[in-house]
């Protein structure tokens, strides 16, 4: 029981500095990513977020949590992980975690990434287009829309046009309206008209909107 409370005090103490952003808590936090309790490493995971800057070795660290077995633990590392943009040093890292067989795991790595502009991370994303998992296949259509590099337009229109989710295809057309994608105008205006799914519909037509 003291043993508890002692791991309820310092969790409590870690999330306060992590919460201002204090560099200080860093070591605490790291240590914390391997407690035993989920939450734990689920708080410990969200607080480095909040510290800033982390070394490699803590960034290595919190990315080794995009394979823990709670779901919750690899949601809260991967939004760590792209709150610090630290993706394009941990890429080696995390490269072979995409080959996972567990797609909530593909998700969260793909999360993870989500901002990354590098030609390599660009490929694996776009790779993932064809994933066999929808959930999969919408993360990286927003990872790719969240690079801004001009291909992954083309790329979003290709998932607008031919993917089987509905999920996928409007965040394909929500994401467009933040290219320059003028040659697909055709293509976004038959979504609008045509597409089964009202969804996709509406967002197929705030992007003409915002294009025109």
């Amino acid at each position: 029981q003291w043993w508890s409370v002692a791991r309820a005090s310092f969790l409590t103490a870690a999330e306060a500095l992590g919460k201002i952003g204090d560099h200080r808590a860093v070591p605490a936090l790291v240590r914390a990513l391997d407690d035993s309790a989920s939450a734990v490493r689920e708080a410990a995971a969200y607080s480095l977020s909040q510290c800033g800057a982390l070394d490699r070795e803590a960034g290595e660290r919190l990315a080794g949590l995009l394979l823990d077995p709670i779901p919750a633990v690899r949601t809260a590392a991967a939004q760590g992980l792209a709150s610090l943009e630290t993706m394009g040093v941990l890429w080696p890292v995390v490269a072979g975690y995409l080959d996972d067989d567990d797609p909530d795991i593909r998700r969260n790595v793909i999360r993870a990434l989500q901002g990354g502009d590098a030609p390599e991370l660009v490929r694996a994303l776009a790779g993932h287009l064809q994933d066999r998992d929808a959930a999969v296949r919408r993360a990286a259509v927003v990872s790719l829309g969240e690079s801004g590099v001009p291909v992954a337009g083309v790329f979003l229109h290709e998932r607008l046009t031919r993917d089987s989710s509905p999920a996928v295809r409007a965040e394909a057309a929500y994401r467009l309206q933040f290219f320059d994608g003028r040659e697909g105008l055709q293509d976004l205006k038959r979504t609008a008209e045509q597409d089964e799914h009202p969804q996709v519909r509406r967002w197929a037509e705030q992007t003409l909107r915002g294009l025109h």
